[in-house]
């Protein structure tokens, strides 16, 4: 069952940790949270939450994935896929056909951009599908499928490292207490650290000693921090903590999510 409080939270780290640690409360110790950032229903998150800023879209989908529980993406996610704009005269949805098509629900049901060719990939060339496409130049898979940058490698990278480290797969969750309105810090089991700056503004982190496996911004992937962790505005990073300092002491808490494992299938 999809977890509503997220999606409905606007992209201001308070509000989305709010959502998650309200959520970590209130759930059973046996029990496993599904997060989403949009659906068939809602609109896209790099529309939504993003404004169509692929930076801000990258941190979304970076916080998302990195969250203890089951991650959804819906269609289109993985490549930063925006809303479509759905002229009034192909409105197909009856929300939008009785209140107008800014509130309906086509632009996030738009056909999947495959290819930036004629037809996207999604149907013969020369036919036209039930809705629109979107810009398919500018955002499809084939497009990002090589590029090592590209938010489709990022979503790729985050899933397999979610297979690959134990923390992630099914860790528990501690909201650090450096986190703030602007940044969002959290541990995942013993050695998994999460770092997202959700501002405009650089932050920096002191006391932070690792190895960054996985960042939005893909040159710092694979480099040691000693000491101060700098995040430049929309950046996020995870790091694998250095073991004798995997504690980090005085810096969570515990009271979000003590679940260690995931349930059992």
């Amino acid at each position: 069952a999809f977890n509503f409080m997220l999606l409905h939270s606007q992209l201001s780290a308070a509000q989305l940790r709010e959502a998650v640690e309200t959520s970590e409360r209130l759930l059973p110790a046996d029990c496993w949270p599904v997060w989403t950032a949009g659906n068939h229903d809602n609109h896209r998150f790099p529309t939504r939450w993003a404004g169509n800023d692929p930076q801000r879209a990258r941190a979304a989908l970076f916080l998302l994935l990195a969250l203890r529980g089951t991650p959804f993406l819906y269609y289109g996610d993985e490549i930063g896929m925006v809303d479509t704009d759905v002229p009034e005269n192909r409105v197909l949805d009856p929300v939008g056909r009785i209140h107008g098509h800014r509130i309906g629900r086509d632009p996030e049901r738009t056909p999947m951009p495959w290819t930036g060719e004629p037809g996207a990939g999604f149907t013969d060339p020369g036919i036209e599908p039930w809705l629109p496409f979107g810009d398919v130049v500018a955002c499809n898979v084939a497009g990002q499928r090589h590029d090592p940058i590209a938010m489709l490698a990022l979503a790729r990278d985050l899933i397999s490292l979610r297979d690959a480290i134990p923390d992630l797969a099914g860790g528990d969750y501690r909201t650090d207490r450096r986190s703030n309105d602007s940044r969002w810090i959290f541990r995942r089991g013993e050695r998994t650290f999460v770092a997202l700056n959700l501002s405009d503004d650089e932050t920096t982190l002191a006391s932070v000693h690792g190895l960054v496996r996985v960042g939005t911004d893909r040159s710092r992937d694979g480099l040691r921090v000693d000491g101060d962790l700098m995040l430049g505005p929309w950046e996020s990073v995870l790091v694998w903590l250095d073991q004798e300092v995997g504690a980090v002491p005085d810096a969570s808490t515990a009271a979000a999510g003590s679940t260690t494992s995931a349930p059992s299938a």
